[in-house]
């Protein structure tokens, strides 16, 4: 799922849409909602920095060696 469906998702719950509706409409398992509830603010400043281009929010472990392979 995209990020910019999770943040879909996230406003539809927060606007009082049932979980488990949500979990019907998007095809995913209760777990994963949870999930994307708990670490919304994560999922909510990558779509604000990043926009619809991204599909993940998390970083790199080994960003020295990132930045060096791409040099």
């Amino acid at each position: 799922m995209t990020v910019k469906g999770k943040v879909k998702m996230i406003q539809q719950i927060e606007n009082g849409i049932r979980k488990a509706d949500s979990c019907w409409e998007f095809y995913v398992i209760n777990s994963a909602v949870q999930m994307m509830c708990k670490t919304r603010t994560k999922i909510i400043s990558a779509f604000e920095q990043k926009g619809s281009r991204t599909k993940g929010y998390r970083k790199p472990e080994r960003s020295n060696i990132d930045e060096a392979l791409l040099k």
